[in-house]
């Protein structure tokens, strides 16, 4: 038998460190790049937003599903005089928010006593004196001086406030909240996505050139009935306020409906865990969407309502367990940051 042939085999590449490397680009080069046609290719991430949770139950900083997000933003909303009149309600809610280290916005709604709008015989649904709100405002960023973030008065455009006819006097609010918290984030407005929004967004900022305030960079918008009812984003409220506000828009209120009643009308969201879920989705598509434009989210509620209740878009059910909406949010555990 013939012995192996150990000599050597001649290789180009063993005497030609060059045409090696040359060699080693021919193979892995195409690769790459089909790895970096696959990045370009695939669907933009969603990273540009951060995402908040609200509730105003201060229990939802001890629950433990809550925690799992790790969230580290919030928002409550409260009655321009709460510190006032319900003090200690106000109190156990920020002292569990600050000991939780979280970064609160804060929403003012009308006194407490003032029911809106007018009908039924009712008549006590007015707007709040300037000098009026001055002092309650003051009186409570005295009390909480660690809120630097405010958003002067909740659902402006809303027939449930007093703002809803007067644009002028979320800018005089406006200016109060500036003038007295310096430095503070102040948002332009909270507005709704309802039929009145393009109209109402429009003389808001022509009330504010009247009143020589510089038009605000930021603003909240409420897109529950986009994300709610799928709106195509042709005909979508978003796409209307990013056309219409300047600067960046917070989703300072927005969640999936579990159910919803409107007043005085039939029960247009009857309850459903798969439409909830979808219509989560639906909220982080979309922001995604227009994540040069959103800057933030923050979602409502964390605990069920009470079955009486004509609201309900909780992430948790009635026994504190996350509803399938929940996985929604674990989809995207990395904007609670």
């Amino acid at each position: 038998m013939h012995s192996p042939d150990r000599t050597p085999r001649y290789s180009p590449t063993a005497v030609n460190p060059r045409l090696r490397l040359r060699l080693r680009l021919r193979t892995t080069l195409p690769l790459l790049l089909a790895l970096l046609g696959a990045l370009l290719l695939a669907p933009a991430t969603s990273g540009a937003f951060v995402v908040g949770v609200a509730d105003q139950n201060p229990a939802l900083f001890s629950n433990q599903y809550f925690q799992q997000l790790a969230p580290v933003r919030t928002r409550y909303i409260t009655a321009i005089d709460s510190v006032v009149k319900d003090r200690g309600t106000v109190d156990a809610w920020m002292n569990a928010a600050h000991d939780a280290g979280m970064e609160v916005v804060v929403a003012f709604n009308p006194p407490i006593g003032m029911f809106c709008p007018n009908v039924h015989g009712r008549h006590g649904c007015k707007l709040v004196h300037v000098s009026t709100y001055t002092r309650d405002f003051r009186a409570f960023h005295k009390r909480y001086p660690w809120v630097r973030i405010f958003q002067p008065w909740n659902e402006v455009n809303n027939l449930t406030q007093p703002t809803e006819s007067s644009p002028s006097a979320v800018v005089a609010y406006y200016k109060v909240v500036k003038a007295n918290c310096r430095g503070c984030t102040v948002l332009g407005a909270d507005i709704q996505d309802l039929p009145n929004m393009v109209s109402y967004s429009k003389a808001l900022l022509r009330a504010f050139r009247a009143q020589h305030v510089s038009t605000p960079r930021l603003w909240g918008l409420h897109n529950y009935t986009d994300t709610n009812r799928f709106v195509p984003d042709k005909s979508s409220s978003m796409r209307k306020a990013a056309a219409i506000l300047p600067g960046k828009i917070w989703l300072s209120e927005v969640a999936g409906l579990y159910r919803f009643q409107p007043q005085f009308a039939r029960q247009t969201f009857r309850p459903s865990l798969s439409r909830q879920k979808r219509a989560m989705q639906a909220i982080f598509s979309q922001a995604n969407h227009y994540r040069r434009k959103i800057d933030r989210i923050y979602l409502y509620q964390w605990f069920a309502s009470s079955p009486t209740n004509r609201w309900d878009s909780a992430i948790l059910d009635a026994h504190g367990l996350p509803r399938p909406v929940y996985d929604v949010l674990l989809q995207h555990i990395g904007q609670f940051r």
